[in-house]
């Protein structure tokens, strides 16, 4: 489009140069018949003076007189000629005028189209840049997520060589005593839900090959563990959402960017984080439990499951 613009620019300034040009030479060759034409007049004129000075006085009033009615209808011809090349010239004047005042239209909507130009290359590099700075983003989360999912890998298993001492333990421990029947009764009558959550596993504190770990130590490998799930949900919703963003960006048309566009899109379901917080909260339920009962003195009681049942947190990652 621009250079349409500009080759049409050049066209018509040739074309003005033309018609200039033109009417040099027509005004040249108007100066020339003029002076010719004066020139005759002076001829005519030294003529008729030396036909008066050969006529008689009589002869003489009449020759001045058709003399003076031949100027007045040269005169008059003359007029009508310089009155038609007038008319020519302000109508190729007028011409030229409106063909200027066209060029300096064109010549402004070039610089709006070169402008509006700069502004999208403008807002082209910044939505490159914006696209490079996600994609360091997401792979920077990637790689956190790796991290992450390799510590959890390890402190899942770590808790199951935990739960694997822990179960070859209750079964070398001896019986139970007949006075502790009373708080394992109270044991027993926590509500289902809790059971639901977590089974407990009682180990005897007189048992001198129970496991060498302390209740506390276990708390906090839970606690770190529940921490380290809530941060693979968190980067996996990141990841998905600059995935989304990303994917939008590149299916959307070349546009100027409206604020709409950095928007975030809509937030996860809440049924999902509901059931995030309810897995929390039957951990903390859990530990809650394990708090109670070691405090008795007597039992040291400590969860020997993961805190949240497999199918309920792939449940909750699928809807994440």
């Amino acid at each position: 489009e621009l250079e349409r613009l500009r080759l049409d620019r050049a066209n018509r300034a040739q074309q003005d140069s033309q018609h200039k040009q033109e009417l040099e030479l027509m005004e040249d060759v108007w100066r020339g018949e003029a002076q010719d034409l004066l020139t005759q007049i002076a001829q005519l004129q030294e003529e008729n003076k030396a036909l008066v000075d050969n006529l008689s006085p009589k002869s003489l009033t009449i020759t001045q007189e058709e003399i003076l009615r031949q100027e007045a209808g040269m005169s008059e011809r003359e007029r009508q000629v310089m009155k038609k090349l007038k008319e020519v010239v302000d109508k190729q004047r007028d011409e030229l005028r409106a063909k200027d005042r066209e060029l300096t239209l064109k010549n402004q909507d070039v610089e709006a189209l070169q402008q509006q130009l700069n502004r999208l290359m403008k807002i082209n590099h910044d939505l490159r840049h914006k696209v490079t700075v996600m994609d360091a983003q997401g792979r920077a989360l990637i790689e956190q997520k790796a991290e992450l999912e390799a510590l959890l890998q390890t402190r899942e298993q770590e808790t199951g060589k935990l739960r694997a001492e822990a179960g070859k333990s209750r079964d070398k421990s001896p019986r139970q005593p007949a006075h502790n029947q009373e708080e394992k009764g109270k044991a027993e009558a926590l509500s289902e839900e809790d059971f639901l959550d977590s089974e407990p596993v009682v180990v005897d504190v007189n048992d001198t090959s129970r496991p060498r770990f302390t209740l506390q130590e276990l708390r906090d490998v839970l606690h770190e563990r529940n921490e380290l799930k809530a941060k693979v949900f968190v980067l996996q919703e990141e990841l998905a959402y600059y995935k989304s963003e990303e994917a939008e960006e590149e299916n959307a048309p070349f546009s100027p960017p409206s604020p709409a566009l950095q928007q975030k899109p809509a937030a996860q379901p809440e049924s999902s984080i509901r059931r995030l917080f309810s897995l929390f909260s039957r951990d903390k339920r859990a530990e809650s439990r394990l708090r109670l009962q070691g405090s008795a003195g007597t039992w040291d009681v400590f969860d020997h499951r993961e805190g949240t049942p497999p199918e309920q947190g792939e449940e909750a990652l699928k809807d994440l």
